[in-house]
């Protein structure tokens, strides 16, 4: 009952935005003017950022979410089998649902993503004011005046250059938490710096650093360096929780993150 309770008050305070499997499922949302927000293309130099623009990051509106209290004891916490996704395969793809944003304006912000089965949404980490809405900016990929880097090729990547979304969590947190239990999800990412390698992974769980339902990371670099962060588990799950590392052998922060092709699986 008080899981329901906290994830009750979490999708009051969230924004809208619209997600679908098929073109004809749900309609998409207005974003809030007050988000919309001017790009400019990055420099290119060596190890430079992808993104420069004007847009903070951040949340922009309060709104407040309280998860799950982990066990007391955290020598306690249980771990379950799962399988890291290293690739998009076509099992990979087939058993799961993309979220299609392609109707979705660039240039502006997000801090959720819905349809009928399924609420996403995006917070800071704990340790930035709070468990706030994170805004995520929407830009195309391979565009000098947005995210100006190629973003991938296959066999590790789902498509080239995908519409991504960015949040400039730096050394920070990003949560994702979900209205209704997956059993699978799924999703693309690259360093906000040119010409370096930074390690980025994410914890599937129910509560802040909680990995017991799987865990999965990749070493990543801009351009065409992006990866696939996926797990199928065995347990069902309700967040999880993105983490950037520095470039492996300089002190140098990625300044954020772009994801893409996001997918999930509902349990049964």
């Amino acid at each position: 009952m008080k899981r329901n309770h906290f994830r009750a008050i979490m999708f009051v305070v969230l924004g809208t935005m619209i997600i679908s499997c098929s073109k004809d499922e749900g309609s998409i949302g207005n974003p809030d003017e007050k988000l919309a927000t001017t790009t400019k293309a990055a420099v290119t130099q060596e190890y430079s950022n992808v993104f420069k623009g004007t847009w903070e990051p951040g949340s922009t509106k309060p709104g407040t979410i309280f998860f799950p209290p982990p066990p007391d004891d955290p020598w306690s916490w249980p771990s379950y089998p799962y399988t890291k996704i290293l690739t998009p395969t076509s099992e990979y793809l087939e058993e799961t649902c993309l979220v299609d944003v392609s109707k979705l304006a660039n240039g502006k912000t997000y801090n959720q993503l819905t349809n009928g089965k399924l609420t996403m949404g995006f917070f800071a980490s704990p340790y930035n004011n709070g468990d706030s809405r994170y805004d995520l900016l929407k830009l195309k990929s391979n565009d000098r005046t947005q995210w100006n880097s190629a973003w991938g090729t296959s066999p590790n990547v789902e498509s080239e250059n995908p519409d991504v979304f960015y949040a400039g969590i730096s050394r920070d947190n990003l949560v994702i938490y979900f209205s209704k239990p997956l059993i699978e999800f799924g999703f693309e990412v690259a360093p906000n710096r040119k010409n370096g390698d930074h390690s980025i992974s994410a914890q599937y769980g129910d509560w802040l650093f909680d990995g017991a339902k799987g865990g999965s990371g990749a070493v990543t670099r801009s351009p065409n360096g992006a990866r696939l962060i996926a797990v199928k588990a065995t347990k069902p799950f309700t967040m999880i929780m993105i983490s950037l590392g520095d470039h492996p052998t300089q002190d140098i922060p990625a300044n954020g993150i772009a994801m893409a092709n996001f997918r999930y699986k509902l349990a049964k």
